[in-house]
């Protein structure tokens, strides 16, 4: 579905200069400082890190590998800052690195992409992107299963009409019963992926995320379709602010995936290990832009060298 090319590595590099221009400067600064790099350097770097909006909980494991990595340290090596970096580039990337970090849309019947998250996450932009790249193989159509905000359904209309994708919207209240009815409508018209619109649940309201849960449900019911992703889109821009989000809603849904958006405009990107890692998720997708092909497979090595500013 994505060809990697080494315009996606410069295209993330470039949209990630605020981080990594943030980062690097901070690093190089620590490790120029002292020729011997002990544990003042080490509480500086992490330091760095959680100024990033790196967790202590990841940057704790970042910093116990370099500390290890000390002891191995020979007399004669040679080490300047741009090791250091390039250490820190591949644990990072260790830690990104997983198996699942490919968008599941295959299926023997019609696949369900399901995707929650906050107002004003970029997430129904985020899934008329989505919509643009999967119609290019498949018959896609797009649900609007927020029934109490109408200009959302609007919104999402909007970019059904702009990636030219098929468009299902209810006069029903129920989130559920809109999904219920739209999985009928896609056997009629024969769709391929459905990309459910959950729309702005906020996680301290109970009602909505519990309507999560009955989406979910009706979907698992239904003999003739799959439930291969449900995703959570996290603004970037929010960093640690937006791990919290994750946890709710977890307890509600079962997440297979993360979206994030808007990194290219945030100094604090680093959140994004501490959003995989901490929670054991793969980041699925990346949004660099606001254009329709700002939308990138997430990857962990091109990411953790653009975090960086490394080639």
């Amino acid at each position: 579905m994505f060809e990697k090319t080494k315009a996606f590595f410069k295209n993330v590099k470039e949209k990630l200069t605020k981080t990594s221009e943030s980062l690097t400067s901070s690093i190089t600064e620590v490790f120029k400082a002292k020729i011997k790099v002990d544990e003042e350097v080490l509480e500086n770097l992490q330091e760095i890190l959680i100024l990033a909006d790196v967790s202590y909980s990841s940057s704790e494991k970042i910093i116990s590998k370099f500390r290890d990595k000390l002891k191995n340290i020979e007399s004669g090596d040679d080490i300047n800052e741009d090791f250091y970096l390039s250490f820190l580039q591949k644990e990072i990337q260790s830690m990104l690195q997983r198996d699942d970090l490919a968008l599941t849309v295959e299926a023997p019947n019609i696949v369900i992409i399901m995707v929650s998250g906050v107002n004003g996450s970029g997430k129904t932009t985020t899934i008329g992107k989505l919509a643009s790249i999967i119609s290019k193989q498949k018959k896609v159509m797009l649900v609007a299963a927020d029934t109490f905000r109408a200009a959302a359904i609007d919104q999402l209309e909007v970019w059904s009409k702009r990636v030219e994708v098929d468009f299902y919207s209810s006069d029903s209240k129920d989130p559920a019963s809109v999904v219920f009815s739209s999985i009928e409508k896609a056997r009629i018209v024969k769709s391929d992926v459905i990309i459910v619109d959950t729309a702005g649940r906020l996680g301290n309201n109970e009602d909505l995320m519990n309507e999560l849960s009955k989406i979910e449900k009706v979907i698992e019911k239904q003999k003739d379709v799959t439930l291969t992703e449900n995703l959570i889109v996290l603004d970037g821009t929010s960093g640690q602010n937006a791990l919290s989000q994750i946890d709710k809603f977890k307890s509600r849904i079962n997440i297979s995936g993360i979206i994030l958006t808007k990194l290219d405009s945030t100094s604090k990107a680093g959140f994004a290990i501490s959003a995989s890692y901490d929670n054991d998720l793969p980041i699925k997708l990346i949004g660099i832009g606001e254009g329709v092909d700002d939308l990138l497979p997430f990857d962990s090595e091109d990411f953790s060298k653009a975090l960086l500013g490394l080639d």
